[in-house]
This record gives C-alpha cells, structure tokens and sequence, in this order.
C-alpha cells in the first residue's frame, strides 16, 4: 500500500461512522439495483438503499454498534451478515451474490472488516465491552487514554505535539479548550459511553487536529436495561499507615463513586409507545472522596500569641532581643527593648495587632507544644484534601421516518475540590488552600435525511459551556479590606501575608484564575454516489470563546521591615544593619509593622476563535484492490482578542490555519 499524504483538510468531527460497499455476482460482475438493507440489532431501525448503476452503496451517519446488513437482487440468493460499526470507522463490505435455487439456505456470517485496507490513519479503539472490564482508577473519560502509547492526559496531547493539537469530541461537541488543551474537570461518566477511538498519526482528513478523541453516547435500546454501581475504598481496606504519619491509624481516607444508567424505548403509558422508534439512556454518577495528608509545619507557640517572646532561642541558646520600634530616637536611630511589666521580651498582649489576632485565630496551636518552632517543627498534623464531582448525560434518539433519523444529548457536570497550594492549610481553609469549581455543561443534535438512495445529508448542531475557577476563597470577597488592610485595586483573591520568622509559616495565595469557555460547532455532511464515485462535500464552523482571568490584581503584604531590631551603629545610614541577634519578624507581626505591595492585572482577556471550512471529497472506488480518496478544502481559522475596553485586534494563528491541502490513498 503506498499513501501520499499533504496536510490535514478541516473536515467535521462527527462521531458517526459510514458502511459502504459494492454489490457483484460470482463473476465479479456489479449488480445495479440491488436492495440493501441494515438493521440495528438493537433497535431493529432499518436504512434501505438500493445499489446504483455501479453496484455501489452507501449508508452515512451511522451510529456505532452491532447491525445486520441484507442484500437482495432479483434472481439471487440473499446475502446476509452480521457487523460491529465502531465509531467514526468507514466499514467496507462488498457483497458477492450466488444465482438463486429453488432452494437455499442463507448462511449469516459475520462481515466486519478485521483490517481497513483504506485509509492511511491509525486509531485506537476501545468498545463498550473494554471500557466496562479495564481495571480504571477512577472513572473519567480521559483515564481510558493510558491505553494509548504516546498519549498524555491532563493537557491532552500525542507523540509530544504542542498543547492545543489534540480534540476531545462527544458526539461531535467539543470538550476541552482549545488555548492550552485541558479537558473539563468531570467529563461525561463512562456508563454514558459507548465507544472510545483515538485518531492519531496520519490522522483521517476528517479532523482538524492531528489527533482526535472521538467519544460517541450509549442509545437506548427496544429492551429496557438498568444498572446500579457503587465502589468504596476506605482506611478499613487496606490502607496502611505510612512512615511520615505520626499516628497509630493511618489518615482517613474515604471514596465513594457510585452511580445509576437505564436506556430503552420511551414509553408513556396510554399516550405513547416508542418501541421500534423512539429511544432513551440516560447515567448519573458521582465522586465522594476525602484524603487528607500528614504533613508538619513550624507556627507560633501559645506563649508568642500571648506576647511572650522570651523563647526566641537558637540551637546554641542564644537569645534574641525585641526593641520597641516607638521608642526610636531620631538622631541616635537607638530603642528600648520592649518590656512588660519589668519583664524583657515580653510585650502588653494589648498591643496585638488585630489583623495577627485575626490570623492567628485561624492558626493551628502546636501539637508539640515543647518543641521550640525555632529549631524544629513543633505542628503535625492532617492537611485537607477533598473533591466532590457528579455528572449526568441523557441521550434521545428518534426515528420520524424511513428517511429521517435525530438523536440529540444533553449532558452535564460539575466539581468542587479543596486540596493543598503552598504552605499549611489554615483552619478556615482560605490561607494555603486551592478552591476549585468546575461546572460544564453541552448539548449536541444530529439529523440524518435521505433524500434519495444516492444522497444523503448529516447536520450536527453543539454547544459546550466550561467554566473552571480556582483560587483562595469564594472569589468575590474583598478579604484585605475585612483585614482593614490597603487594597487600592480591589482585589478579591486572598491577600498573601509573609515574613513571619518562621520557615515554611505564612499565608499564602493562589492567585484566582478564571476561564468560561463556549464552543459553538455547526456541521453539514452531504455523501452523493455517482457511478463508483462517491462524492462528500459540506462544510464545518467553529467558534471559539474564551476569557481568561488569568492575571487579576492581587496584594501582598510582608512582616520583614526589622521593626523591633537594633540599628548597628557601626554600619551606614544610607545603608543600615541591625545589630546581630535583636529583631524578629514575629514581633513585627504581633505589633503589626508591615510592608505591602500591590499589582495591578488584567481583569480579563478575551479570546474569540472563528474556524471555516467548507470541503470537497471524491471517494472513487477505481477498482477492487484500487481506492483513490481525493480531497480539497479550504479552511480559514481566525483568532480574535479582546482587552477590557472590547476593543478589538485580529491576527492570524498559525497553528490552525492551514492551506489547501489533498490526500491519495492506494
């Protein structure tokens, strides 16, 4: 087989597939007008179409799963088979015809093509049958692409390929983004899926990518199914401590996945049957899991909240000493240490800044209470790590005639995750830790007319809408101006306090980022056979929306402004020291004497992304062994961005757009 092959044409991303063959007698001779039927053995829905002057036909737009596929000619034995379609698969099945006897036995065999002698491309498929019995840990969509070699999960790419190259497609909707090629946080559920194909090097001219994931939705049947699932994994089942844990019993741990399907013919009582016609599935499925991790942190002793510094000892017992930063002479620069009722180094509890009260309200005390958070970690203990996610997807197909098949989904998620960013996780959850919200959403429609047994139309309509937040907080809060703390800009994200004298012990921030997304997808497929050609033509738009608020402002403020240190006379003015072993940073922050700095972001960038691409494809079946598929198309991709005052500017993204391209296959 020698195959030439330019660059990739922007054809549709359905998920469906086509068979399609030629009908001959024992002679080789084609057979014009011969009846062809398939039939879901699901659902026993039939497509009849009748072979052309060439022996030629074709069946488009058909959905994956098991069919029975009939040929009839006048004065010939029928031919009758059994086929598995697997998603976006151009099956191919001449069929050979005997000259008919008075009588005969039809044997039913099974036709499905085992090599696809007919195209270039390389794909990885996994049928429903895999996707139920694979060991997976957890149950997301993605999971299933450790399968493939040279295919990575989370930014979805292939063989190394620049993040953005890789498509993520369920029934023909879109659900990753297109900027850096994240999937959403909880795609669709896998009782919800039928099969799973990745197409990848020398992918088909179909895709606008150079690898695709092409998922397609379970149908409901004319038997109605149910299933009910539900996993456990907690400390009680083999969960052993580990060596960092300093407990008897290891961390809790608890995940539930759990979930519920049915599919079968709608059916109303006393108002509608859909057996034969109309069918649903519908899943739901869900994710509890609670994780905590040991970990150990240094914090502020009982006695320092108290303004008791007398502990402020090094290894080697040395002593530093806190200088009243009020009792600054101004020609001299010299202080008085901070004393407390004829004590040194203590300071009036009433001098606590109300901000450090408010921190260190929040505070985990130390679970070593002896341990001095100079020398070693004195906080041991539990950091949280939660996630919830649920999804549910309905799919509906219907038949309203001989000629006209629609299914349309509508699929739904969300998850909510509280897990580690820097630092220890405050008892509030706020300081330390990353809050993530991720609901999505998509609905999908397909329609498939046939207007005559040589043409046939696809049109497919989707729209999918992501959001994924992260960051400290409810995103909407001013938490410095609660502080009573300078915030010129008004950001909302969590302030970052450090310089605590402490290792490790701070308030630290993710910054928020924020992302909805749309995508928007129109496809028409049209498929006319003429004589051994078979000609498919249409066009496919995408649109992109994107905005980012990746760069918001945010504050931070810092306790290391040697407020309670000594200066060093011996050094400049115009370059001052302290004098070694006076000062700490959590005296500063128990007087509250602090620096801050504030950034002004971006609010928002807005990404808009428009994708034409009308097309053209001669399938031309020249001969038995000898396939040609000719294709022309002429895609325009553009990239828009907006700033805040909308104004727009427009360039070109040379990742996606793409010049005329062709493909021959022999």
């Amino acid at each position: 087989m020698l195959v030439l092959l330019a660059a990739w044409p922007a054809w549709p991303q359905a998920s469906n597939s086509t068979v399609r063959g030629i009908v001959r007698d024992q002679s080789n001779a084609v057979i014009p007008g011969a009846t062809v039927v398939l039939v879901s053995t699901r659902t026993t829905i039939s497509r009849t179409v009748v072979s052309n002057e060439a022996g030629v036909y074709v069946f488009p737009g058909v959905n994956p799963g098991p069919y029975r596929l009939t040929v009839d000619a006048a004065g010939m034995q029928r031919f009758e088979g059994t086929l598995t379609v697997q998603v976006q698969e151009d099956a191919t099945v001449d069929a050979i015809l005997r000259v008919g006897q008075t009588a005969s036995e039809v044997v039913v065999q099974d036709v499905t093509p085992v090599v696809r002698a007919d195209s270039p491309s390389i794909g990885h498929v996994l049928e429903r049958k895999r996707i139920e019995t694979l060991p997976i840990n957890g149950r997301a969509i993605t999971a299933l692409l450790q399968t493939v070699p040279g295919v990575e999960t989370g930014q979805m790419r292939a063989y190394g390929m620049r993040q953005g190259t890789m498509a993520f497609v369920f029934d023909g909707t879109q659900h990753n983004e297109s900027w850096e090629g994240w999937a959403q946080q909880r795609p669709p559920g896998l009782d919800a899926v039928e099969e799973f194909k990745v197409e990848i090097n020398s992918a088909s001219a179909k895709f606008t990518r150079p690898a695709t994931l092409i998922v397609s939705s379970r149908s409901g049947t004319n038997q109605f199914h149910g299933a009910l699932f539900e996993t456990n994994r907690n400390n009680a089942i083999g969960k052993a401590r580990q060596r960092q844990d300093t407990y008897t019993k290891a961390p809790f741990l608890n995940r539930n996945e759990f979930g519920a399907s049915a599919g079968g013919p709608v059916y109303l009582p006393g108002l509608y049957n859909g057996r034969n016609r109309t069918f649903f599935f519908s899943a739901w499925e869900a994710t509890r899991q609670i994780n905590p991790s040991t970990l150990r942190w240094r914090v502020p002793t009982e006695a320092m909240r108290n303004g008791d510094f007398r502990g402020l000892v090094d290894s080697q017992g040395r002593l530093t000493r806190l200088y009243d930063p009020w009792t600054t002479n101004p020609t001299t620069w010299a202080r008085d240490q901070i004393t407390y009722r004829n004590v040194p180094n203590m300071i009036d509890p009433a001098r606590l800044n109300p901000v450090t009260k408010a921190l260190w309200a929040v505070t985990p005390l130390p679970t070593m209470p002896d341990v001095n958070p100079l020398v070693d970690l004195n906080w041991a203990g539990l950091s949280p790590n939660w996630n919830k996610n649920w999804t549910t997807s309905t799919r509906i197909d219907h038949r309203f005639s001989d000629k006209d098949n629609f299914f349309g989904r509508y699929t739904q998620g969300g998850q909510q995750a509280v897990y580690q960013f820097a630092g220890q996780i405050m008892l509030d959850q706020l300081a330390g830790a990353v809050n993530r919200k991720a609901p999505n959403k998509s609905i999908s429609g397909t329609w498939v007319h046939m207007f005559s047994p040589t043409l046939f139309a696809e049109t497919m309509v989707s729209v999918s809408r992501d959001n994924q937040t992260r960051g400290n907080g409810d995103f909407k809060t001013d938490y410095s101006k609660n502080f009573g703390l300078p915030n010129p800009f008004g950001a909302v994200s969590y302030p970052e306090l450090t310089g605590t004298g402490l290792a490790g012990y701070g308030y630290f921030r993710d910054s928020i980022f924020d992302s909805p997304s749309w995508y928007t997808q129109i496809q028409e497929n049209a498929t006319k056979i003429v004589g051994r050609h078979e000609f498919q033509f249409g066009f496919h738009y995408r649109y992109d929306r994107l905005d980012m608020n990746n760069y918001p402002p945010v504050t931070s403020y810092n306790w290391s402004t040697q407020a309670t240190s000594l200066f060093d006379p011996a050094s400049a003015r115009t370059n001052p020291l302290t004098t070694p072993f006076t000062g700490s940073d959590l005296g500063n922050m128990f007087l509250g004497v602090m620096n801050y700095n504030t950034q002004y972001g971006r609010n928002y960038m807005y990404y808009r992304g428009h994708e034409y691409a009308p097309y053209f494809q001669d399938n031309w079946k020249i001969s038995s062994p000898l396939r040609a598929n000719i294709a022309e198309t002429t895609p325009l991709a553009l990239i828009t961005e907006q700033g805040e005052n909308r104004n727009q500017r427009e360039f070109s993204d040379s990742q996606q757009e793409r010049a005329p391209s062709g493909s021959h296959g022999f």
